[in-house]
């Protein structure tokens, strides 16, 4: 049985977030504020779930680590960042008022999407190494 993949993953996800965060703040608040913008934007993070997982397992694989929870530590991760950073530095996504909340909204879909892909991906079922026999 490999080791636990969720420090490499947590600590993955924890930049991720951050960079994620200074994207965001570069995009005008008004295309939050905006019906078709802002689905343009839950598309964005949709899209962006599959890729994530991906580069999860990759980190994985590069690390000789358990996949699965790299990817749960890569999700908790972002989650602590963003949970956090909202709270106590809700400055760093650059967005205020009705802008503000749809980024925290847009970043639940983000986290969820991320999850179901894993799920869809097959990333949450142990490998056949993985299994106890």
């Amino acid at each position: 049985m490999r080791r636990s993949g969720f420090p490499w993953g947590f600590s993955v996800g924890v930049v991720v977030a951050a960079i994620v965060a200074v994207i965001i703040s570069l995009i005008p608040g008004s295309v939050f504020i905006d019906p078709v913008g802002y689905v343009l934007l839950l598309v964005a993070v949709v899209v962006a779930g599959p890729p994530t997982v991906w580069m999860l397992r990759a980190v994985a694989a590069t690390r000789k680590v358990e996949p699965i929870s790299a990817v749960v530590g890569g999700m908790s991760g972002a989650l602590i960042f963003d949970g956090l950073a909202l709270s106590y530095v809700p400055g760093l996504y650059g967005q205020t008022g009705d802008a503000l909340t749809a980024v925290a909204t847009m970043l639940l879909v983000a986290f969820a999407a991320i999850g179901i892909s894993a799920y869809l991906l097959g990333a949450l079922n142990p490998q056949p190494d993985q299994v106890d026999a």
